[in-house]
Parts: structure tokens; C-alpha cells; sequence
């Protein structure tokens, strides 16, 4: 039985919710999961084109623009601080092995006069 398009939409903005509760826990092993999840849900409504006009007022209704900026704006946040972390841990390794090799070095002046 194909489901109306108010159901469809309400299952989308439940999931893009969870979404935003994972992004806040930073439980990011089971967000690709919830992403599948949301990406079968939309191409659901996708295939259910024939009510675009139905599925626009329940889309406003449920005001699920809202929800969706609320979860690209998590999003971002949470992309721009991992890829500050690894910014970080690349320095902090090249300065580790700049200071390891110093030791290793040839030693010019160890000979005597």
C-alpha cells in the first residue's frame, strides 16, 4: 500500500531530528546508518511525484525547513572541528618528527681540534 505524502514527510523530519541528536552526541558511527535511512525516505517521496502540490504544503506545515538548516548547520560545525583536529594532529606529527631526526643528524663538529 503506497503511503500519502503528510506520512512520508513526518517520517523525514523524525529522521533528520535523530540526525540532529546524533550530531550532538557526536555518535558518528551510527549517522551513516540514520542517512541511509533518510536517503530511502526521500527517494520514497520522489517516486510518489504525481502529489508534488500535497507534498509542498505538508512540507511547510511540518515546517521541516527549519529542522533541515538546524542539521546542515550541525553539519558544518561538526566537519569544520574534525578538520581542525586532523589539522592539528598533522602539525603536532611533522613538529614530533622534526624534533626526532635532530638527534639522528650527522654530527659536524665531532671531531677535535
Amino acid at each position: 500500500m503506497e503511503r500519502n505524502s503528510g506520512e512520508i514527510l513526518t517520517d523525514y523530519k523524525k529522521c533528520t531530528e535523530d540526525i540532529i541528536e546524533i550530531l550532538k552526541k557526536s555518535d558518528f558511527d551510527s549517522l551513516q546508518d540514520k542517512m541511509k535511512i533518510r536517503q530511502g525516505i526521500l527517494n520514497e517521496l520522489i517516486s510518489n511525484n504525481n502529489k508534488k502540490i500535497e507534498a509542498r504544503k505538508v512540507y511547510e506545515k511540518l515546517n521541516i525547513e527549519e529542522t533541515e538548516n538546524e542539521a546542515r548547520k550541525l553539519m558544518k560545525e561538526k566537519t569544520l572541528s574534525i578538520k581542525e583536529k586532523l589539522r592539528n594532529i598533522s602539525v603536532n606529527k611533522t613538529a614530533s618528527s622534526a624534533y626526532g631526526s635532530v638527534g639522528n643528524s650527522a654530527k659536524i663538529f665531532s671531531k677535535k681540534i
